[in-house]
């Protein structure tokens, strides 16, 4: 990592992504194309072109598939994706979402005023198709960064599939549209885990002070990797409630505790609760930044708490 993140252990690993810069094996409930169509991206490269996504999330890992033949020409554009999504093979159309998504990234969406409503049909019309078209779509409509996509984003909400509902809580996070609070605020109670950091997450993205009492109320969740993204989505919104469970994060013990969770994981959950530590507590988050700084094992770990001692000016 890392811009400014949340936090996670990796018990599981689900497509599509994993921030921490690995490709793990494909989820079992992902189909997986043949070997040779899947040169492996890390989830941090396909998530972090359009948000910055929670490191309670690291379960999560993708497969970036490239296209062949037509589609993987210089000559294709948003309006050959659109069609390909549309009516191409399945294989073409989740491909064509794919593309779609890397079209938005070189900025060739302002070209198409009507994209937003193209992108938001096809969404809403891709539930029974391979998830991968409905996640893909769901990243384009967060980079578009239209509010007019809120609702069938919310809808998303709804879906089975546990990778589409966290998808579309991400791209919810890109839209930052005060209107989705509510039902936001209802994905926090998801039974899945990872569903509900990102939930978390999100209401730390949109930066509400509505959001403040389920945040705070966040901070009770028996799962740590969910309760810190809680605490650091409070701390963006400034509230000091934050800080007892920040520095949970930065207790090498606790993070030892969890199950699962790999060094680089341990070592971006520190990073980050360092950074919101230090917005919150000020100079008072001193002692702590010194401690790391001078004995963690971690030289990346140390390099952090330097840089963040620096910004509060200790």
């Amino acid at each position: 990592m890392i811009r400014e993140s949340s936090v996670g252990s990796g018990e599981s690993e689900r497509t599509p992504s994993d921030i921490t810069g690995e490709a793990p094996t494909p989820d079992t409930r992902q189909p997986t194309p043949a070997s040779s169509d899947v040169p492996k991206e890390s989830s941090r490269t396909i998530l972090f072109q359009f948000v910055v996504f929670p490191l309670g999330i690291v379960a999560i890992a993708v497969l970036i598939f490239f296209l062949f033949g037509k589609l993987a020409t210089d000559e294709q554009g948003i309006p050959d994706y659109l069609n390909a999504i549309r009516s191409g093979s399945s294989h073409e159309r989740w491909q064509a979402a794919y593309q779609l998504s890397k079209s938005l990234k070189r900025g060739e969406a302002k070209r198409y005023p009507n994209l937003e409503h193209d992108v938001a049909t096809l969404y809403a019309n891709s539930k029974s198709d391979d998830p991968r078209i409905r996640r893909y779509l769901g990243m384009v409509l967060g980079q578009l960064g239209d509010r007019r996509a809120t609702p069938v984003l919310l809808d998303g909400l709804n879906d089975h599939d546990i990778d589409n509902r966290i998808y579309a809580l991400t791209a919810l996070g890109e839209l930052r549209d005060p209107a989705a609070i509510p039902r936001i605020s209802k994905a926090v109670t998801d039974d899945d885990k990872d569903v509900r950091a990102t939930a978390y997450y999100t209401l730390g993205a949109i930066g509400d002070p509505s959001a403040v009492p389920v945040l705070a109320a966040g901070l009770e969740e028996q799962t740590p990797d969910v309760r810190w993204n809680a605490a650091i989505a409070l701390a963006r919104l400034g509230d000091p409630r934050a800080l007892g469970t920040l520095r949970e994060v930065l207790d090498r013990s606790r993070l030892n505790s969890v199950t699962g969770m790999r060094e680089d994981q341990k070592e971006d959950a520190m990073i980050v609760a360092m950074s919101a530590y230090a917005k919150l507590a000020g100079k008072g988050a001193a002692s702590d930044l010194q401690r790391i700084a001078s004995s963690d094992p971690s030289l990346r770990v140390r390099a952090a708490a330097k840089q963040a001692l620096a910004q509060i000016g200790a």
